[in-house]
C-alpha cells in the first residue's frame, strides 16, 4: 500500500509542477520564469522540484512533451472532422497546426534546446526517436501516398519525403527564414502550402 501511496504522490507533484510552469510560462514567458517561483506557486519545496528535475531546461522538456500528447490528439481530431477532404488538403492542414505549435511553443522549444544536452544513442532529446515523430511521420506518409495515387513510380518512398518535411519544419529554420524575410504566419503556411501542392500534385 505504501508503495502505490508513494507512487501516486509523485505522479500529482509532477501534474502539479506541469500544470504551474504552463501557467507561469504562460503569464510572464520561459525565460522570467525561475525555477523557485515554480516551486513558490506550486506549493512545494526546492528541493522536492529538484528531485524531479534537475534544471529548468529539464521541466521544460517535460512541459514539452505534455503538449506533443495533445498535438498528436489535436492532428487526429483534425484528420478526423476533414476524412472527406483532398489528401493534399489534409497534409497542409497538418502543417498548418503545425506551425501553430511552433508559433505558440517557440520560447519553450529555445529553452529546452539550449539547456539539455541531445544523446542521440536514447530517446530523450532526441525529437527523431519520439512518439510524436513517428506518429507524425505516418500520418504524412500515408497522406503522400493518397495523394499520389495508384499510378506512383515505384521508387517513390513516402517515409523520405515525410521525413524531409519534417525537418524542413524545423523550428530553428522556420524562424531564420521566417525573420530573414519578414514573413507572418499566414505568409509562412501560404507558402508551405505552395511548395508542397507543388511537389505532389498529380499529372
Amino acid at each position: 500500500m505504501s508503495i502505490r501511496h508513494e507512487r501516486k504522490d509523485a505522479m500529482e507533484n509532477r501534474q502539479l509542477i506541469l500544470q504551474t510552469a504552463k501557467q507561469l510560462f504562460h503569464d510572464y514567458g520561459v525565460q522570467s520564469v525561475s525555477m523557485h517561483q515554480i516551486a513558490k506557486t506550486a506549493g512545494i519545496g526546492q528541493a522536492t522540484l529538484y528531485r524531479r528535475y534537475a534544471d529548468k531546461g529539464d521541466l521544460c522538456f517535460d512541459v514539452l512533451q505534455h503538449y506533443g500528447k495533445q498535438f498528436i490528439n489535436d492532428i487526429m481530431m483534425y484528420l478526423d472532422k476533414h476524412n472527406q477532404a483532398a489528401p493534399i488538403d489534409r497534409l497542409t492542414g497538418i502543417l498548418d497546426l503545425w506551425i501553430d505549435e511552433i508559433e505558440e511553443k517557440a520560447e519553450l522549444i529555445v529553452a529546452m534546446s539550449t539547456k539539455i544536452d541531445i544523446n542521440c544513442e536514447d530517446g530523450r532529446g532526441n525529437f527523431f526517436l519520439s512518439p510524436i515523430y513517428h506518429f507524425i511521420r505516418d500520418k504524412l506518409s500515408e497522406l503522400i501516398l493518397e495523394s499520389l495515387g495508384p499510378n506512383q513510380e515505384p521508387q517513390a518512398e513516402p517515409d523520405f519525403a515525410a521525413h524531409t518535411i519534417i525537418c524542413s519544419m524545423s523550428p530553428i529554420g522556420y524562424f531564420h527564414i521566417k525573420n530573414e524575410k519578414a514573413y507572418t504566419k499566414e505568409h509562412m503556411k501560404a507558402h508551405y502550402r505552395q511548395l508542397f501542392c507543388f511537389l505532389f500534385k498529380r499529372d
